[in-house]
């Protein structure tokens, strides 16, 4: 400190000393104070600026203008990423009583298909199904099949069975509360009975998202629901071609297997074509089809 000062003039020797000394010293150090933290919320305010710009310039999903009221369609960006869009799930099961495969002697297959009924494609759906004499089980949206009894009427009269997909296709089903659970399937349950005369059997009920929770599976038990997961997801929501389609299902079935398809949720004729190509390649493999058991 004292070499420093010999590099002053008596004067500003002075102006020092004055500046470091009290009262002085108090108001250098309360400015100092001020500016920094002037520029701390100024750093804060920023930053936050930042964050909301990116957050808002995230796109929401878009809603297909196929897709029924009520439930966003899929696309390749719900898909969890796992080295390339559109990777394929593990199998979704429920976690107390699913039905994943099938019992049967013969190697066999159980065809299922979500977030219907729609006029766009269930109708090609059913007369493919019929073609080849293949039952299958519609897990079906409560507001779409109300809007659509005929439909209904007609997966019942060929011989599929229906299966509770919740009214609006409420993937958070099975965090709510048991009392509001048990309202809301007990709503969709009967809501999907009761659009024909006599009321329907519903033989299932699957979960949206495959999101389950032991909660959902013991309300669905008690409505008098079997919980229907799946062991091979076909992708065919996130649209990825008729090829990507069949191929998921050469490569994944297996004895026994729970094959996820949709006739709903948005543009699904690449899932028309790829069933008409893989129900008879399904055929020649030696599987019959099925329901879960």
């Amino acid at each position: 400190m004292g070499r420093m000062m010999l590099m002053f003039t008596e004067r500003q020797r002075v102006i020092l000393r004055q500046i470091v000394s009290p009262p002085y010293i108090y108001r250098w150090a309360g400015l100092l104070t001020t500016v920094g933290l002037v520029v701390g919320v100024a750093v804060v305010v920023l930053a936050d600026v930042g964050r909301e710009t990116v957050l808002a310039g995230s796109a929401a999903p878009a809603v297909s203008a196929g897709a029924p009221a009520g439930i966003r369609a899929r696309t390749a960006e719900d898909a969890p990423a796992r080295g390339m869009p559109g990777a394929a799930r593990p199998a979704i099961t429920s976690s107390l009583l699913s039905v994943t495969s099938t019992s049967t002697e013969r190697p066999s297959v159980a065809l299922t298909f979500d977030d219907g009924p729609t006029p766009q494609y269930t109708p090609e759906v059913l007369d493919l199904l019929k073609e080849y004499q293949a039952p299958a089980v519609f897990c079906m949206i409560g507001n779409q099949a109300v809007a659509h009894p005929e439909l209904v009427s007609r997966v019942i009269g060929e011989g599929h069975r229906l299966c509770d997909h919740t009214m609006t296709h409420d993937a958070t089903v099975g965090t709510n509360t048991p009392d509001l659970m048990s309202r809301q399937l007990f709503t969709s349950h009967d809501s999907l009975a009761n659009v024909l005369t006599p009321p329907n059997v519903i033989d299932y009920f699957r979960a949206p998202e495959g999101r389950w929770s032991p909660e959902l599976d013991q309300t669905a038990a008690q409505t008098g629901m079997r919980p229907l997961g799946w062991s091979v997801d076909t992708l065919d929501w996130t649209q990825p071609g008729v090829g990507g389609i069949v191929s998921s299902v050469q490569q994944s079935v297996h004895p026994g297997a729970v094959i996820l398809f949709h006739d709903g949720g948005g543009p699904r004729e690449q899932t028309v074509e790829a069933l008409r190509q893989l129900l008879p390649w399904l055929r020649d493999q030696g599987y019959q089809f099925v329901f879960p058991s």
